[in-house]
């Protein structure tokens, strides 16, 4: 947990303080909080960010890493990283992009590319080809539709009718660039909960 000095309270109390009643507000589905605790599942995902805002948007909960500076004059100035997307529904979890196109995961020990059949921060299930049944292949590498190859942890969790789910872990650029990844693929489906929101 983090503390946040007097001069931090009160920007945020300013920058959140309801608006006019009278004014039009299209975004009353749609709600902002700062938190500086964040869900355990959450911390390694965020880069163990000390504080987030949390935008809610339908089903969905978007964690945005926030840094604090100050210019020279001593006004704070936010930052916003790349948010981190949780689907509500059925429990909290990583958002998953499935009917996924162009992305591979690449087999070290024998230098071919793995099909992924769908995609978090946290996992993915991949269709492991027949001649890798026999074992679990140690992927390292995943392969974004731009070409763009992100480092990885990966760990099996089980294999079953040649499908296998896997848990992943990404570190420092790459999981910053997984992260947009998947935030630009959520927008892009759900464009309409975006539509009245200025980022």
């Amino acid at each position: 947990m983090s503390t946040l000095s007097d001069e931090e309270l009160a920007y945020f109390s300013d920058v959140f303080a309801p608006e006019d009643d009278s004014t039009d507000n299209s975004l009353a589905k749609h709600s902002l909080s700062v938190a500086t605790e964040i869900p355990q599942v959450l911390a390694h995902i965020l880069g163990n960010a000390k504080l987030t805002l949390l935008a809610e948007i339908s089903y969905y909960q978007l964690w945005f890493p926030l840094t604090l500076k100050q210019d020279d004059l001593g006004q704070f100035l936010p930052e916003l990283g790349v948010p981190e997307v949780i689907d509500m529904r059925g429990g909290e979890r990583s958002w998953r992009l499935d009917h996924v196109k162009n992305i591979k995961v690449m087999d070290n020990d024998t230098a071919k590319y793995v099909e992924v059949l769908s995609l978090s921060s946290s996992g993915m299930t991949i269709k492991v080809p027949q001649e890798l049944n026999a074992k679990m292949p140690h992927l390292t590498q995943l392969i974004l539709p731009n070409g763009v190859h992100l480092d990885m942890v990966f760990e099996p969790v089980r294999t079953e009718n040649g499908i296998m789910a896997a848990r992943i872990s990404a570190e420092g650029e790459s999981r910053e660039m997984l992260r947009q990844f998947l935030f630009s693929e959520h927008k892009a489906k759900y464009s309409h909960l975006y539509k009245n929101i200025n980022r």
